[in-house]
């Protein structure tokens, strides 16, 4: 039979913790978008005919693109619509609001703003 090796006992050597230097580049504290970014309470209404049952109240960050208010109104009305024109306290068609640009590049910064709308029906939105 071989001869049995010993088991070497090895030192056990305390762990330090290990301490980092400090970086040498300014790093910001990270800010959470959702929390730092200005809202805006929007009442989004049909300019005509006048009626509460087409009114839309909702709160958004002023960097919400006018698209997505697009995209909430054609929910409202189940999809039946295109052509939807958005304009800033009073309707007019030189008024129209830009779908590609944010609210804050719109002028909406921050309160309570009243948005009017004007639309298209689609002619048989079941048969799209």
């Amino acid at each position: 039979m071989p001869p049995k090796k010993k088991k070497s006992k090895k030192s056990k050597k305390s762990k330090k913790k290990e301490e980092y230097l400090p970086s040498i580049f300014n790093i910001p504290q990270y800010e959470n978008p959702d929390i730092v970014t200005p809202k805006v309470d929007l009442i989004i209404k049909l300019v005509h005919p006048v009626t509460d049952l087409f009114t839309l109240k909702i709160r958004v960050p002023i960097t919400t693109r006018v698209e997505q208010i697009h995209e909430e109104i054609s929910k409202m009305h189940q999809g039946a619509i295109s052509g939807i024109s958005v304009c800033r306290d009073r309707f007019s068609p030189e008024d129209v609001l830009d779908p590609k640009k944010t609210l804050e590049q719109c002028g909406i910064f921050d309160g309570e703003i009243k948005l009017l709308y004007d639309y298209k029906p689609i002619v048989g939105p079941l048969l799209k």
